[in-house]
């Protein structure tokens, strides 16, 4: 009972994967592109740091302060603000000195910059996962597809050992070789239902959707895959300086460190305050109008921490996009080796392998029924089959991959 539910449970898995719409490449990008929430969230911290620029282009708003009489003991009066009472306005503004405001302008459009350069970054390391499950659920779903039919025949060929088995006809351990042989490929075949579950949750998540699409790459997608790969390794290397995005976030972090000490040290320059009073009655004159200027004095605050904090930034940034050149080379180097391994399994493959695996299955499958071989030789031949279904679809996406890891440690399209 137990293995009669297993077997319903795959099957059913097995045909709700089938059923879905199918969705080339192209199309499940699109969708991505449109759809994806993080991508969405870091279009916001874009247009942020945009209207960080607008703030930093604005001055401080002037001060108004009044002073008027509350009470006057002298004639016992409330609030005398009239021709013979007291009132005094003042108006102040603060006048930024040292280029405070075109160097706060120009660090904003650095981090705006910044910003721009990061949602590159995570629509890299975005796209490189969702191709990733893309071609994880396609492949894996031919495998389990492939299984399908096997267990279907196996299945076939239980009933009719078992009810020979029950007559005597066979012995029973030929019955219990072939359960043996369906319980593993039945194993096999639920590992790769688990893995096309989880990677369509991935796909999912990607595009915002609850609705389950499956991955059908067009002819051209795959054969993109196939070219041969002109570039040395130095070539990508060079290629990953000029176009990854998180190296060019490295490199702009030190120009807006740069301008973050200039703005600090404009910062050490001491503003000043002016502005106009009028006073009725409380100055030396009646109705004064005076003029007021006013600046700090630069004796302990100079703002010495955050420019030595912001020097010190410099010297970070710098380190930290000397160790990110490091890991790029180190990453474009893995990924080229791992290419020509997955291109030369591919490349024997095509010449060692043939593509016709159901000629050759069939024509076992039927010389078994025709008891032209024994039952030890189909079992034989059908578990190294499996295993030969599951390498050789291994193989060509591991070439796609090496590919892809390729296209992400470059941060460009060569594939």
């Amino acid at each position: 009972m137990k293995l009669l539910l297993s077997s319903l449970l795959c099957i059913a898995l097995c045909i709700k994967a089938f059923s879905q719409t199918p969705v080339s490449l192209k199309e499940y990008e699109n969708i991505f592109l449109k759809s994806n929430l993080i991508l969405i969230a870091e279009q916001f911290n874009i247009d942020a740091s945009k209207a960080a620029i607008i703030q930093a282009h604005l001055w401080e708003n002037p001060y108004f302060s009044a002073d008027v009489n509350a009470v006057n003991p002298q004639d016992g009066k409330v609030f005398d603000v009239g021709r013979n009472g007291q009132k005094a306005f003042a108006v102040q503004q603060l006048i930024y000195l040292g280029g405070k405001k075109k160097k706060e302008v120009e660090l904003a459009r650095a981090n705006a910059a910044l910003a721009e350069i990061a949602f590159k970054d995570v629509l890299r390391n975005l796209r490189f996962q969702l191709r990733t499950s893309f071609f994880e659920v396609y492949y894996s779903t031919i495998s389990a597809a492939s299984f399908e039919k096997q267990l279907n025949n196996l299945d076939t060929l239980l009933q009719a050992y078992n009810a020979q088995a029950q007559k005597g006809n066979i012995p029973l351990k030929d019955v219990v070789r072939l359960q043996a042989l369906y319980l593993n490929l039945k194993n096999e075949q639920t590992q790769l239902l688990n893995t096309i579950a989880e990677e369509q949750n991935n796909l999912r998540v990607f595009a915002a959707s609850q609705n389950e699409l499956f991955p059908q790459p067009e002819a051209e997608e795959l054969t993109a895959y196939e070219k041969q790969l002109s570039l040395s390794m130095e070539d990508l290397q060079q290629q990953a300086v000029t176009n990854r995005a998180d190296f060019l976030m490295a490199d702009r972090s030190i120009d807006a460190a740069k301008l973050n000490l200039e703005w600090q040290r404009s910062l050490a320059v001491p503003d000043i305050t002016v502005g106009a009073m009028y006073d009725q009655r409380s100055g030396a004159f009646n109705n004064q109008v005076n003029l007021t200027v006013g600046i700090p004095l630069r004796l302990w605050n100079r703002n010495q921490g955050n420019i030595k904090m912001a020097d010190i930034r410099i010297n970070q940034a710098s380190t930290e996009k000397q160790q990110l050149l490091y890991q790029l080379n180190g990453e474009v180097n893995a990924a080229f080796q791992k290419y020509m391994i997955a291109k030369s399994n591919y490349a024997m493959l095509n010449r060692t392998v043939s593509t016709n695996f159901d000629v050759v299955y069939n024509g076992v499958y039927q010389n078994f029924q025709r008891r032209n071989i024994s039952l030890i030789e189909f079992t034989d031949f059908m578990e190294s089959y499996n295993q030969s279904i599951i390498q050789f679809n291994q193989i060509k996406k591991s070439l796609i991959l090496a590919c892809e890891q390729i296209n992400y440690a470059t941060g460009t399209t060569i594939f």
